[in-house]
């Protein structure tokens, strides 16, 4: 029996339930040659020095030779292509045929099918829990009493407690799906220093400038990504962080500190740790601890006592179950970035106020110049805010608009954490209509 054969009959079984099916099909092991004589499960993989066999249980459990396997080789590798046809799978593929690869086929019969069957479709991207969660979040039902009938279009509680429990399985498998480390990962890229250099001799009458050390920042990392891009340490193992500020700063270089100075003026360490430290520039790095040490150890105060301040200076406010009636609101231009965000708030209408209760709702708004509610333009008395302005789900906790406004505190306090550890310098462009809804 050929491999792929061999691998789809075994997942209509359930096989991908079993942890030790996995590993075997995906790694070499190292077990008796007798072992599976004591528990012979269908589909069980046996693995000898030349070949492998599987417990066949359409004959009477006898080994069965998987013939285009290759000795001293796994079955399978994680990212080996697939093709997939929609008879071959229980699952709903969206079209007649795909192809995918072992490792993501594998994945998504754990954590969509097992759970959801056919309520979910099959995800042929990179994706995580959170991903599977937005499909869920619409369609979210609570469990049907035992005995009332359920339908194909809701997704329950009890069917959400078997995603999680399948997404918990997933963490055995990291000993497969994970390099510890790579030959190519702990070593910088070839050419990257002859490479800084240019780029820092191309600009050397802006070196103090943060827009012009982003870029250099960001060809350095984009360089580095080019070099890992066929490595299976990059994309996991190797994330963004790890290449915008811990492999930059190793193998490119440092980049720039503005320490206790303020200002927009930064001072450059164009050297990376790999080359050792100058002593030159020991002063900046070791400004940049000391400012680090100071913001995290004293000045998280102030996102703390912001938290309380906003806390008590609000106690009073109330969310009323009205509508003041006020046709102001916040100008706002409706995108896909931001279609979800308009979910839950009202716009304003010729005839009022237009809730918008889910996405599909939103997309009559797309690419629309629209006027939304907010709590800047209510016009109730005194402290109070009404439903409408505030929006549906801070509506929902009449006594809770205190805490959302001290939020504003929590990011504070944020802030002033965070800058005790390595940040990406980079140049971002801002909607500021976008970002102040």
């Amino acid at each position: 029996m050929k491999k792929k054969e061999f691998f789809l009959r075994a997942l209509k079984t359930e096989a991908y339930r079993n942890l030790a099916w996995i590993i075997s099909i995906f790694a070499i092991t190292n077990e008796d040659k007798e072992a599976y004589k004591k528990d012979p499960y269908p589909y069980r993989v046996v693995q000898t020095p030349t070949n492998f066999f599987f417990v066949d249980p359409e004959k009477d459990n006898e080994l069965t030779l998987i013939e285009d396997s290759k000795p001293n080789q796994p079955l399978f590798t994680l990212t080996e292509k697939i093709e997939l046809l929609q008879s071959d799978t229980d699952m709903v593929l969206g079209s007649s045929k795909i192809e995918t690869q072992y490792g993501r086929l594998i994945l998504n019969y754990i954590v969509i099918y097992y759970p959801f069957k056919k309520k979910l479709p099959f995800i042929n991207e990179k994706f995580t829990p959170a991903t599977i969660e937005k499909l869920i979040l619409p369609r979210f039902k609570d469990t049907p009493e035992e005995g009332t009938p359920r339908n194909e279009k809701d997704i329950y509680v009890d069917e959400y407690l078997v995603f999680c429990d399948a997404v918990f399985f997933t963490t055995g498998l990291t000993q497969i799906s994970v390099p510890g480390i790579t030959a190519k990962s702990i070593v910088g890229a070839p050419g990257i220093r002859e490479f800084r250099d240019k780029l820092i001799a191309e600009n050397k009458d802006n070196l103090d400038d943060p827009s012009v050390i982003a870029g250099i920042d960001a060809k350095l990392v984009a360089y580095d990504k080019n070099y890992l891009k066929d490595d299976p340490s990059s994309g996991f193992l190797i994330n963004e962080k790890s290449f915008k500020v811990v492999r930059k700063r190793l193998y490119g270089m440092y980049g720039a500190e503005a320490g206790f100075d303020e200002g927009t003026k930064i001072k450059l360490i164009g050297k990376s740790l790999s080359e050792g430290w100058d002593k030159e520039t020991l002063p900046t790095l070791n400004n940049a601890s000391r400012v680090g040490s100071y913001n995290r150890g004293f000045q998280t105060q102030l996102g703390g006592e912001a938290v309380k301040w906003l806390l008590r200076a609000s106690s009073n406010i109330s969310i009323i179950d009205t509508d003041c009636g006020t046709k102001l609101g916040i100008p706002f231009k409706v995108t896909m970035e931001n279609l979800d965000w308009l979910v839950g708030f009202s716009v304003v209408g010729k005839d009022g106020p237009i809730l918008v209760k889910n996405t599909e709702e939103a997309k009559q708004f797309f690419n629309k110049e629209i006027i939304v509610r907010s709590p800047m333009f209510c016009k109730l008395t005194k402290t109070d805010y009404c439903k409408v302005c505030v929006g549906e789900r801070l509506a929902a906790n009449p006594q809770a608009a205190s805490v959302a406004i001290s939020e504003y505190g929590s990011t504070f306090l944020g802030l002033f954490m965070a800058a005790m550890h390595g940040k990406e310098l980079a140049v971002a462009h801002m909607n500021y209509k976008e970002v102040i809804f």
